[in-house]
């Protein structure tokens, strides 16, 4: 089960990071996004959670659980506060940045899903 979290959880921070690059305004093959500086930051930043709480889990770390919990619930926040800015139309938005976003957030709920899972048959 910790392999398995830690492949959701890097294929999650693998798409922050994909997301940070395309809104600092580099496209990666046929992917693009717009250019926005705050989105780039704010992905950086999940991206980083993320992995800290990859490492932990793989590592099995005294604070795999918190680490891995706080990874998870700061990239949901980011999507969150990323869907709502551009709702409010904050920034240019488009069909793949809106999949991104339902992607992200599916694969944070299936990380969590996964630790409640694994913590509850540890009990």
């Amino acid at each position: 089960m910790r392999r398995t979290i830690g492949i959701v959880m890097l294929s999650n921070a693998a798409l922050f990071v994909l997301g940070a690059v395309q809104h600092t305004g580099i496209p990666i093959g046929p992917l693009h996004e717009p250019v926005i500086i705050p989105a780039a930051i704010v992905e950086s930043i999940c991206a980083l959670t993320l992995i800290w709480g990859l490492v932990s889990v793989l590592t099995g770390s005294r604070h795999e659980w918190f680490a891995a919990l706080a990874g998870n619930l700061v990239a949901i926040a980011g999507v969150a506060l990323g869907m709502v800015a551009l709702a409010a139309g904050a920034g240019p938005r488009t069909a793949s940045n809106d999949l991104y976003h339902r992607i992200m957030l599916a694969l944070s709920a299936v990380a969590l899903v996964l630790m409640f899972i694994r913590r509850k048959a540890a009990k």
